[in-house]
């Protein structure tokens, strides 16, 4: 009777020792690794996904996260322990923005822009630039002897950027060159030079042409454009300003 009463008490423990080692084999896992913080889901969401997250609610086994991204709205579902992103969903119907919608700001025109600008010198030229991730407004003015850059938000007007350098005058001969070029015909030896209070300099080149005509031709010393052509014995209304 002792005997078998010892067999029962040494099986009894056995399997007690056997349910005791599976039980910590089962649940060894979840002591050796804990959960995510809500903090560490959200950076592992914005880690692979830059975008603004709505909202994030916690399972059992895992983190559901809505984020905004630039195509929409998605949710991402986040293992709770392993960090691993378990799917990406885009969320249909979560979209379109309730309220009114924000009426999109109109393009300036070249002419406000340059209305704004006026005051940076004279302009030379503007255009719209269109690039991949940006579109401005570059505009080229000229202050004095310096040369401006200009990038300009093309619906605030504001100056996104600005560079100057200083204008290079150009020689008597250069000028006497243009001037033949421009009417093809034969300059004078010499070019008068000018420089009037806040105006760009500017020389002024006699040119004759093969019918005898003479003209005078105004030439931008920084800019190297022809800014008039008066002709002789002719009445100022025929002038050719260009």
């Amino acid at each position: 009777m002792k005997k078998r009463t010892w067999l029962w008490t040494a099986a009894v423990v056995v399997i007690f020792t056997l349910l005791v080692f599976v039980g910590f084999q089962w649940l060894a896992p979840s002591f050796s690794a804990e959960n995510l913080t809500e903090k560490e889901a959200k950076q592992v969401a914005l880690a692979k996904y830059p975008g603004e997250i709505m909202k994030t609610t916690k399972t059992d086994h895992e983190y559901k996260i809505d984020m905004q991204l630039e195509t929409g709205t998605y949710l991402i579902r986040i293992d709770a322990k392993s960090g691993d992103v378990i799917s990406i969903k885009r969320q249909k119907g979560l979209e379109k923005q309730e309220g009114p919608q924000e009426t999109p700001e109109k393009k300036l025109t070249e002419k406000e822009i340059e209305n704004r600008i006026s005051s940076q010198g004279r302009l030379e030229s503007i255009d719209y630039v269109q690039e991949k991730d940006r579109s401005y407004y570059k505009a080229v003015v000229h202050n004095k002897n310096e040369v401006i850059t200009l990038k300009l938000d093309p619906y605030s007007g504001a100056i996104l950027d600005s560079t100057k350098e200083t204008a290079t005058i150009i020689s008597e001969k250069e000028a006497i060159v243009i001037a033949e070029e421009h009417l093809n015909g034969t300059g004078d030896d010499e070019a008068e030079y000018h420089q009037l209070p806040n105006q760009t300099p500017y020389y002024l080149v006699e040119v004759e042409l093969e019918d005898d005509r003479e003209a005078v031709v105004q030439v931008d010393a920084y800019t190297r454009q022809v800014k008039s052509v008066t002709w002789e014995d002719q009445d100022d209304g025929d002038d050719d300003a260009e």
